[in-house]
């Protein structure tokens, strides 16, 4: 079963979240990008985590780091 985190919407946007401690194993990145990539909307897509490793766009699909997420919002 596929599911996302957290789903946001604010102002008619939604934004989907997905939350990792880290993304450096493969097969926590496929599971945490999996959802995301099966969702057909144009909506912002989001993976958190702690690591700084995998950071970067990948197909639309943002991942950052938690902490600079925050200190950003």
């Amino acid at each position: 079963t596929l599911e996302v985190d957290f789903v946001a919407e604010k102002d008619n946007r939604i934004h989907y979240f997905q939350v990792t401690a880290s993304m450096m194993e493969e097969a926590t990145f496929e599971r945490e990008m999996k959802s995301l990539r099966n969702i057909t909307d144009n909506y912002s897509k989001t993976v958190l985590t702690l690591d700084r490793f995998t950071t970067g766009n990948y197909d639309g699909i943002e991942v950052v780091n938690v902490v600079d997420w925050l200190l950003n919002q």
